[in-house]
């Protein structure tokens, strides 16, 4: 079945994160942006093989070339495609120093394997990064070429991108990028608990932070795991601080 992408506003696309509950916990929403000469990505995919087919539902659409991939934080899930691209990255200085430390590492299936003996409690995100990559063959992680402390505005064609660090306790480099034009905000996963190997059992959404995004000039907000909702639905979930049934 061919892979298919979700339309928000003109010139603004999702590739879905996975049907599947478990699958979409670690393959997520991809945001698409064109413009009249250019492609902008939210995040890359998570292995060669997910951008691949990011790169074939492009061409199903005619968009143009990836001009720049913003990483919203460097989880590898995130950030493991985008040596398909070849496109330059942006990205938080936390996130630079963590893709720079993580660009030194042995990756293949036998270090996956002695972390997971080092470190147990991450088997399971550490297993589905070996399903993730079909394999490791010339492999690389994409060290960001334009870097921001707190803020940053990027004009490409007529888009305007408004990108903010946020941090939060699910990485300290998340940011969050915001659309004036087509009043869209892609928030990665910035009010998520901590990494599931670091979460306790009571940790949950950052409310505090998910109040502090409502804004009236955000119509759709899009995180890294779940559908993309209304900002009605994302108040609702901020202020009760309930989860909807179907949350990933």
């Amino acid at each position: 079945m061919m892979d298919m992408l979700v339309q928000l506003a003109d010139n603004v696309w999702i590739f879905p994160r996975d049907a599947d509950p478990v699958r979409a916990q670690t393959q997520p929403n991809v945001g698409i942006i064109t413009t009249e000469k250019h492609t902008i990505l939210v995040d890359a995919g998570n292995s060669p093989r997910h951008a691949r087919r990011i790169m074939i539902a492009l061409d199903d659409i005619q968009a143009p070339a990836v001009y720049n991939i913003i990483y919203t934080h460097t989880h590898w899930d995130h950030v493991f495609g985008a040596m398909v691209f070849g496109a330059p990255t942006v990205a938080h200085e936390i996130g630079q120093r963590q893709l720079a430390e993580m660009a030194t590492r042995p990756w293949g299936n036998n270090y996956v394997q002695e972390e997971i003996l080092r470190t147990p409690a991450r088997e399971q995100s550490l297993r589905a990064m070996m399903r993730a990559m079909e394999e490791w063959r010339n492999f690389r992680i994409v060290q960001p070429e334009l870097v921001l402390t707190k803020n940053m505005t990027m004009y490409i064609d007529d888009v305007t991108f408004e990108i903010e660090h946020v941090g939060g306790r699910h990485a300290p480099d998340s940011i969050v990028v915001r659309l004036p034009q087509s009043r869209v905000m892609f928030l990665g996963d910035c009010f998520y608990p901590p990494p599931l190997h670091l979460r306790n059992p009571d940790d949950t959404y950052d409310f505090a932070m998910m109040r502090s995004l409502i804004r009236d000039d955000v119509d759709v907000y899009v995180d890294g795991h779940n559908d993309p909702v209304s900002r009605e639905v994302f108040t609702q979930i901020a202020t009760s601080e309930t989860l909807p049934n179907d949350t990933v």
